[in-house]
């Protein structure tokens, strides 16, 4: 077949859009396809295409890191690559611009627009030789060697250190939620699970090492993404500095440079006085492929709708089920409804489905969404919605805005529960606070 036809691989997980451009472009060239970002670079190592049309969000690989590798060193020689992705944000599309692609379309488009990008791409100077596969040089992460599952059941705690989005906020206006950034910890018996590193973690550190007083402590950091928001507690964080200590830092590989480094870049010396490489503890960075079993948990990961690498985490642990979801904006009410978002929005409703406890970034009122949309944020009556939907029984209001006072709070979470009870939704509704705990088993 088509030896004169030019190569196309398109590359992503869901099986409706790859069906899709089989159907399209299999008239006028080659096509192959690949379920996701690892699965296309090694097709396209092996297959040699001359065009490469790949999602942002994808399990194993995001779309950003298979552009980089598409195009270094060790890539392919002449090969254009199409990002087509759900994501409109102006970030995604300079960052994917950045790592290599030649071209970006937002789905769901129209299949003229996506032939006339595939068309100019494919126009432009002969066909690249065939030549020999090259070897994998990727040096991806996986995760730790899982420890032996714990056989008694453990306690179960939701720590929240900090719960306001964006930036920090003080004053008296905010005493009673609290304004330290995004810093969850899960306690399960001794072992400490915390989700993203703002300046919650700072009092966080705090408390382990008092309470650890000496001992040595082993934790799991989940990072949902790294804006500012959620990591600038990361050098404040005391058990860092033991070298008694060891902590393992799960993300995902950056858009444009690897975990490892930007945690470096944010401790450069134009920033803080002290470097990473200063850190006593051991220290581990993992870049996430799949799920994590850390023992006394399991932790799956769910790409986000907000600008850059972000995503949510689901953790089971003693029978229960916590999903986090901090940033994200509805696809339906960003792009409009479609087949393609009501798909999308349905997979994560299912990622969050039977939780026992929901944390999800519900940042804005319906008037504030209206001037914010495309920022990456959710509103309240979304989040309560979602919660119905997804049938869970505790949903925690989380990611609070900076300008939101503790009365419009108050307000905030009367009207949640207004919106779950008129959707015959049986969900408990609050709105998280700094320095709240949660007994996990007697939900």
């Amino acid at each position: 077949m088509g030896e004169n036809k030019k190569r196309v691989l398109v590359v992503d997980d869901d099986a409706v859009i790859r069906d899709m451009g089989v159907d399209i472009l299999s008239s006028d060239y080659e096509v192959m396809e690949a379920e996701d970002g690892q699965a296309g670079w090694e097709k396209a190592k092996s297959w040699r295409p001359d065009l490469v049309i790949s999602d942002l969000m994808m399990p194993r690989m995001h779309g950003y890191e298979l552009c980089k590798l598409l195009k270094g060193p060790d890539g392919l020689s002449g090969v254009k690559v199409l990002v087509a992705s759900s994501k409109p944000f102006a970030t995604d599309k300079a960052q994917a611009l950045a790592a290599g692609a030649d071209d970006y379309i937002v789905k769901p488009f129209l299949i003229n627009d996506l032939l006339e990008k595939v068309r100019k791409l494919l126009s432009d100077g002969p066909l690249p030789p065939r030549a020999a596969a090259s070897p994998d040089v990727t040096n991806r992460s996986s995760s730790l060697a899982a420890p032996a599952k714990p056989e008694a059941l453990q306690p179960v705690y939701v720590n929240f250190w900090g719960t306001r989005g964006s930036c920090a906020t003080s004053g008296a206006k905010t005493v009673r939620y609290g304004g330290n950034t995004p810093c969850t910890e899960i306690r399960i018996g001794g072992v400490p699970l915390i989700i993203d590193c703002g300046t919650g973690l700072r009092e966080l550190g705090v408390k382990l090492s008092q309470e650890f007083a000496g001992r040595p402590i082993e934790g799991h950091i989940f990072v949902g993404h790294t804006h500012w928001d959620h990591i600038q507690g990361f050098p404040f964080f005391t058990p860092l500095y033991n070298p008694r200590n060891t902590f393992n830092v799960y993300s995902l590989h950056g858009a444009n440079s690897s975990l490892r480094s930007i945690f470096g870049e944010s401790m450069a010396l134009d920033y803080f006085p002290i470097p990473l490489s200063s850190l006593a503890c051991k220290l581990n960075f993992i870049e996430l492929v799949g799920p994590v079993d850390i023992g006394v948990a399991k932790i799956s990961f769910q790409h986000l709708n907000h600008p850059g690498v972000c995503i949510g985490f689901r953790i089971e642990t003693q029978g229960k089920v916590i999903t986090y979801l901090s940033d994200h904006e509805d696809f339906g009410r960003l792009g409009g409804d479609s087949e393609m978002s009501r798909r999308y929005d349905a997979s994560i409703v299912d990622f969050a489905r039977g939780s026992d406890l929901l944390i999800r970034d519900s940042q804005y009122t319906e008037e504030e969404y209206a001037t914010r949309k495309g920022w990456g944020h959710s509103s309240y009556g979304d989040v309560a919605r979602f919660a119905v939907a997804a049938g869970v029984k505790l949903l925690a209001l989380f990611h609070h805005d900076p300008s939101h006072t503790d009365e419009m709070m108050d307000a905030n979470v009367k009207a949640c529960r207004a919106i779950i009870a008129q959707a015959g939704g049986k969900t408990e509704c609050f709105a998280a606070w700094d320095g709240q705990r949660i007994d996990l088993l007697k939900i």
